[in-house]
C-alpha cells in the first residue's frame, strides 16, 4: 500500500510538471516557423552546463554570445529542415562507392601534402647551409624546420581506417556537395571559398531560402532574429569569390583540387 501510495505521488508530481512545461510552451510567443515546427526561444537556449562555461570564460563578453548563439540556433533549425527535405525529395544520398572514393582521394591528398613539406623540408636546409642567413634569420629557420619535420612525422604514419563517424562525416560532405551542385545548377550566383567548403554557392542558398520563405516553407516572426538570419547570407568584403569562370561542380571538390594539384606537378 505504501509502495502504491509513493507511487501515486510520483505520478502526481511528474503529470504536473509535465503539465507546467507544456502550459509555458504554450504561452511563449513563436520566434519562427519551418515546415511544420513551431520554433520558440525555449528551443534555442543552450543546455545550462554550456553556458555556465561560457560565461567563466567569456566573462563580459557573454551576453554577445548568448545572443549570437541563439541566433544560431534559429538558423541551423531552418536550414537543417529544409536541406533534408531536400534530400528526401531528390533522392539525395551517398553510396559505398562514393564514401570509398572520398577516403581514396584524402589519402591522394595526404601524399600532396607531404610531398610538399619534403619540399620545403628541403629548401630549408639549402638556406642554413648557405651561409647567408643572419643568426636570426638561422633561428626562424630551424624552428621551422622543426616544425616541418613534426608534420612529415606525423603524415608518414599509415593511414588508419575511416572510423564510423568519419564515414558519416563523409557521407554528410558528399551529401551537401550534391545539394550544392543541384542549388548551383538552378539558381547559380556568387560562389565563395570557405575552409569547410571550397565550393560554397551563397547566391544560390540566398535564393533558395527566399523562394522557400514566399511559399511560406518558413516564417520567421522576429524581426531582430529575422535580420541576423539573412545577414548569414550576405556576402562580407573578406570572402574569397571565385570568379564564375572558374566554378566547376562537375566532380567534387575533393576530387578536383588533388587532381588540379597533380596536374601543376606535371
Amino acid at each position: 500500500m505504501k509502495s502504491f501510495l509513493h507511487h501515486s505521488i510520483a505520478l502526481v508530481f511528474i503529470t504536473a510538471s509535465l503539465y507546467a512545461q507544456a502550459k509555458a510552451s504554450a504561452s511563449e510567443k513563436p520566434i519562427a516557423r519551418v515546415l511544420q515546427q513551431t520554433i520558440l526561444a525555449s528551443h534555442l537556449e543552450p543546455d545550462e552546463s554550456t553556458k555556465k562555461q561560457a560565461k567563466a570564460v567569456l566573462k563580459g563578453q557573454y551576453n554577445q554570445w548568448l545572443t549570437e548563439a541563439r541566433y544560431a540556433k534559429m538558423a541551423a533549425l531552418i536550414w537543417d529542415s529544409l536541406q533534408q527535405q531536400f534530400f528526401k525529395e531528390k533522392n539525395i544520398t551517398a553510396s559505398a562507392s562514393e564514401v570509398t572514393t572520398f577516403f581514396e582521394y584524402a589519402r591522394k591528398a595526404r601524399e600532396l601534402q607531404k610531398q610538399q613539406l619534403q619540399s620545403s623540408l628541403q629548401q630549408l636546409q639549402e638556406q642554413l647551409q648557405s651561409g647567408k642567413l643572419s643568426a636570426e634569420q638561422q633561428q626562424q629557420a630551424q624552428a621551422l624546420k622543426k616544425q616541418v619535420q613534426q608534420a612529415l612525422e606525423q603524415l608518414s604514419k599509415p593511414m588508419p581506417e575511416p572510423t564510423q563517424q568519419e564515414r558519416e562525416m563523409a557521407q554528410r560532405t558528399i551529401q551537401i556537395w550534391k545539394f550544392d551542385q543541384a542549388l548551383y545548377k538552378q539558381y547559380g550566383g556568387t560562389v565563395v571559398m570557405k575552409q569547410a567548403n571550397p565550393l560554397e554557392p551563397i547566391g544560390a542558398y540566398k535564393k533558395y531560402l527566399e523562394e522557400h520563405e514566399r511559399s511560406k516553407s518558413f516564417e520567421i516572426y522576429d524581426g531582430t532574429y529575422k535580420k541576423n538570419f539573412w545577414k548569414l547570407f550576405d556576402i562580407s568584403k573578406e570572402a574569397i569569390v571565385i570568379p564564375p569562370q572558374k566554378v566547376d561542380y562537375s566532380k567534387p571538390w575533393w576530387i578536383f583540387i588533388v587532381e588540379q594539384a597533380q596536374a601543376m606537378k606535371r
